[in-house]
């Protein structure tokens, strides 16, 4: 318990980088999804994950992984877990995923639901793409 309080006061006192480990060693995939949420808020929000996630170990990406598989069931998670996996991903430690078995699972688990996120920006974009021309439409008409 005084560890996890520990976490809550980095994130406050805006030590993104000790309360998101600290949430990743004590696996609390929310609170590091509060974390990323914060981090990313901030101007150079993203830098700082990129730089987070560079200095992370091995077990720590499983983890990490395996958060954003779990945050990326959710449509309100959707566009943080695909940022942390997009930096995660362009990484320098990339390179070493094809060799680490523990990530396939995590990455088959990201792939239904994102395929279903897409889909559902997809016909978001088109709808309101719709909506536009509609409008265009109408006030032509009027004029």
């Amino acid at each position: 318990a005084v560890v996890s309080t520990q976490s809550g006061h980095y994130g406050r006192e805006g030590k993104f980088a000790a309360a998101f480990s600290l949430s990743l060693a004590l696996n609390m995939p929310y609170k590091c999804l509060g974390v990323a949420e914060k981090m990313l808020g901030l101007e150079d929000g993203t830098a700082q994950l990129r730089c987070l996630i560079e200095n992370l170990q091995a077990d720590e990406i499983v983890t990490l992984l395996e958060y954003i598989a779990t945050w990326n069931t959710n449509s309100k998670h959707t566009i943080t877990a695909q940022t942390v996996l997009f930096a995660l991903l362009s990484s320098k430690q990339s390179r070493s995923f094809a060799t680490n078995p523990k990530l396939r699972t995590h990455w088959e688990a990201l792939i239904p639901y994102t395929e279903r996120h897409f889909e559902r920006l997809t016909k978001l974009q088109q709808q309101s793409t719709f909506l536009q021309y509609t409008w265009d439409r109408m006030k032509l008409t009027e004029v």
